[in-house]
């Protein structure tokens, strides 16, 4: 299992948003990889993206810090997209929660599809 919190300025007048962390324990010790681009939407979609491809275990937790940021200010700046699945298994993103989805956000406002959120974060897809 591994932990995903957001390092930032709790409780301040300004977010301070430095980062997402993950950490998870890997033969008896606690480790740690922080993602820190300075871009949240970036950061939290990397976290995501390692996890899914790591080695891990099968179970992702949020720390308190995730809902401390979003209530603080996210909530301002931030809006949630789902990455979903279509019965063929294609990817897409709903602005509509419920609980099947990958949770990632998006600026506040917008609502870019998956191939748009992928690119916002430098993530290519692949040449098949």
């Amino acid at each position: 299992m591994a932990v995903r919190g957001i390092d930032y300025n709790e409780g301040g007048d300004d977010l301070g948003y430095a980062g997402v962390d993950m950490s998870w324990m890997e033969d008896s010790e606690r480790k740690f990889k922080v993602f820190n681009t300075n871009n949240f939407v970036k950061d939290w979609f990397d976290a995501l993206k390692w996890f899914i491809q790591s080695d891990h275990g099968e179970h992702l937790c949020n720390s308190s810090s995730v809902d401390h940021f979003i209530m603080d200010g996210g909530h301002e700046l931030y809006d949630s997209a789902y990455l979903k699945f279509k019965e063929d298994g294609t990817p897409y993103l709903d602005y509509e929660w419920d609980d099947t989805g990958l949770e990632l956000f998006v600026a506040k406002g917008t609502k870019p599809t998956w191939e748009e959120l992928r690119e916002i974060c430098g993530d290519p897809k692949k040449e098949e």
